[in-house]
């Protein structure tokens, strides 16, 4: 180790001291600089070893200040870690905790007996009714339109059979607009009763059935109606009078639209269906073909249908059953009324 007073008393030191101090003060950059400042500042070996007692006192005190640190942050730790042990038991303990599990358990248990259980629905007992009537009760004004049944849905197959099991009849599709008037079907309302948003007036076209001797006894009948001649307050009439099964006054007041039109459906159906419950077929039988000539279709499947049972009643036999397998065929609304026709006959 090199000794501070021979670096103090350098200059006294002969030429091969000086070189031989020199040389071991520059082995290391260390030495040489701590030569440099011994030699500045006339650093003694007192002055060391002073200073080595002084680091040796900072060294004993940090080490003690470092014991005390690390112990307070040990001590720290061990309580945090206490803390969040008891918060995180007393959360457990919660009665809120058990309120959740229990509703948990709860709605398993309703899931479990839903699925293991079935839903009993009520049987409803449907009663049929004519196509021509619809199921809403107690319509006294226009209801809405009737909603069609849609087709059943095929899936798509990529080789497409030679020939189709059933065939889609589309002449039964309506092509005219529907509306409900005492729970009965109404085609062409606004076109057959309205002209120019103005309800047609009947009376300049209004002459006298057969049942009247008179105009006078015309007027005599409908004293009590008011606006009695207007056509849209007539058909409303005529569906009230064929609702309560009135069907002589039906008669009347479809005669005078029928007078009026020619081509009314509705006065041609429901005519046929007067007749028809009166007995008169041949009566009936020509106002349903006079439907069936009709463009407007939405009375055909009816007229078709009881035109049928005009001709059985009128003895044509033959006509009837051609006719009434043709509505088999067609697998519309009376096919299966239709069908049983047919096997009663054969029976």
């Amino acid at each position: 180790m090199l000794n501070p007073k021979d670096i103090s008393n350098y200059n006294n030191l002969t030429k091969e001291e000086q070189r031989s101090l020199e040389k071991n003060i520059q082995e290391t950059d260390l030495s040489y600089l701590s030569s440099v400042a011994f030699e500045q500042f006339n650093v003694s070996s007192s002055d060391i070893d002073k200073l080595n007692q002084s680091i040796d006192k900072k060294l004993k005190g940090s080490s003690g200040s470092f014991n005390t640190i690390f112990i307070s942050v040990l001590c720290g730790l061990l309580i945090g870690v206490s803390i969040f042990f008891v918060i995180f038991q007393k959360n457990k303990n919660h009665p809120s905790v058990y309120q959740s599990l229990e509703e948990e358990k709860a709605q398993h248990k309703l899931e479990n007996q839903i699925a293991s259980t079935d839903t009993v629905f009520p049987k409803i007992e449907t009663k049929e009714i004519e196509h021509y009537n619809t199921i809403a009760n107690n319509i006294e004004e226009i209801a809405s339109p009737e909603i069609l049944e849609t087709l059943p849905s095929k899936p798509l197959e990529l080789t497409l059979p030679e020939k189709e099991e059933e065939d889609i009849v589309f002449q039964f599709t309506p092509n005219a607009p529907v509306v409900f008037i005492h729970n009965l079907k109404v085609t062409n309302y606004r076109m057959y009763y309205f002209k120019n948003s103005y309800a047609i007036d009947l009376n300049a076209s209004t002459g006298v059935p057969a049942q009247y001797g008179s105009k006078a006894d015309i007027e005599t009948a409908y004293l009590h109606k008011s606006n009695s001649y207007l056509a849209h307050k007539i058909i409303k009439q005529a569906m009230r009078f064929f609702s309560s099964k009135n069907i002589t006054n039906c008669i009347e007041e479809l005669t005078m639209l029928y007078d009026f039109n020619h081509d009314d459906a509705n006065a041609q159906f429901y005519l046929g269906m007067c007749y028809y419950q009166l007995g008169k077929y041949a009566v009936a039988k020509n106002f349903f073909q006079k439907n069936l000539d009709n463009v407007n279709n939405i009375f055909h499947q009816e007229s078709e249908f009881y035109q049928a049972l005009c001709l059985l009643n009128l003895k044509q036999t033959d006509e009837a059953i051609k006719q009434l397998q043709y509505i088999v065929n067609n697998k519309g609304f009376y096919s299966e009324r239709a069908k049983e026709t047919i096997n009663k006959l054969n029976k």
